[in-house]
């Protein structure tokens, strides 16, 4: 099955999820700062003398609001839509002597903008002595461990690539990312981010865009573990480690000729934070029956029996005993 039509399940699942909430789950925002890396590199522009640049943590960070529905105390689903911004960095010295406008620390940045959808179940188990320890009033428990696997659908709205070469290390920085296709005095032929990249074509191109040399749409599976805190006015806060990997090759199709070439794939970890507000339907219910009980039940309207008035009759009846035995 194709990523889009994974996609177009997940938005149907998203909107149903959010139609339920009501019913039993929670809805949030957050942000997950963390650190994203892209292997593996494909340098093979100077063929024998081509290296790996070292890699170099690179901050990167998702905003997200999401929807969650649970079906069960302790198991749910987790729908939601995230801007995320990842990329690597990349650095390192050249020492080759036969190039010597290649010759100092070169420094590359790779950086990717995407809109991605997802879904999760979620495992939220109560700990051993929960019960006893973390019990409030209400039967409600501030905290809740989570751990959160699923699989999300990114689609890549911007990939800009920036290369530069601090020229033996004087302080004189050649920025050979921008434009594509700025050529490199000395080299062996016109050197530009794409190759440096790994693409072995020279394609002429006035802008920082490389959006057209990777995919459009990539899979990820996510991993969360952490703590959510409930408030006593059922608003909660999320803390969680987050793991994303890219499921398959982000690379476009026409830049996988060359007999040396790697897969590449996005990878990202970081601190999930989340801010949001608890539907809790079994408290719902109770608070409910509670009213109903102080509720008095309405007293039932007296009936007039028509014509013979019973209550007189009676009275009749027992003057007429009392008579007849003083007789």
């Amino acid at each position: 099955m194709k990523l889009t039509k994974f996609t177009f399940i997940f938005l149907s699942i998203f909107t149903v999820t959010a139609v339920y909430a009501q019913k039993g789950g929670s809805i949030s925002v957050g942000a997950t700062p963390g650190l994203s890396y892209m292997l593996a590199q494909n340098t093979y522009f100077l063929a024998g003398n081509s290296k790996e640049l070292d890699y170099k943590p690179k901050f990167s960070y998702h905003v997200f609001i999401q929807g969650a529905y649970n079906f069960k105390e302790q198991h749910g689903l987790v729908a939601f839509a995230n801007f995320c911004e990842e990329g690597q960095k990349y650095k390192d010295d050249f020492k080759y002597r036969i190039y010597p406008a290649l010759i100092g620390t070169h420094s590359k940045t790779v950086d990717f903008k995407y809109m991605g959808f997802g879904v999760l179940y979620r495992f939220a188990p109560l700990l051993r002595g929960q019960k006893d320890h973390v019990l409030v009033k209400d039967e409600n428990f501030h905290w809740r461990m989570k751990l959160l696997v699923g699989f999300e659908t990114d689609f890549l709205l911007a990939a800009k690539i920036n290369y530069t070469v601090d020229l033996n290390n004087t302080g004189n920085i050649q920025n050979y990312g921008y434009p594509i296709g700025a050529s490199i005095p000395n080299a062996p032929g016109p050197i530009s981010p794409a190759t440096s990249y790994g693409y072995p074509a020279y394609s002429p191109n006035q802008s920082d865009n490389y959006k057209s040399f990777f995919k459009t749409v990539q899979g990820v599976g996510v991993i969360r573990y952490g703590f959510d805190y409930i408030f006593n006015n059922n608003m909660f806060l999320g803390i969680a480690i987050e793991t994303k990997f890219g499921l398959n090759d982000i690379n476009a199709n026409t830049y996988k000729a060359h007999p040396d070439y790697k897969k590449s794939k996005n990878y990202f970890f970081g601190l999930n934070v989340e801010l949001g507000y608890v539907f809790k339907k079994d408290a719902a219910k109770k608070k409910e029956s509670k009213k109903a009980d102080k509720v008095e039940a309405p007293k039932p309207p007296k009936v007039k029996t028509p014509g013979i008035d019973m209550n007189k009759r009676v009275d009749e009846v027992d003057k007429a005993t009392k008579k007849r035995y003083k007789k």
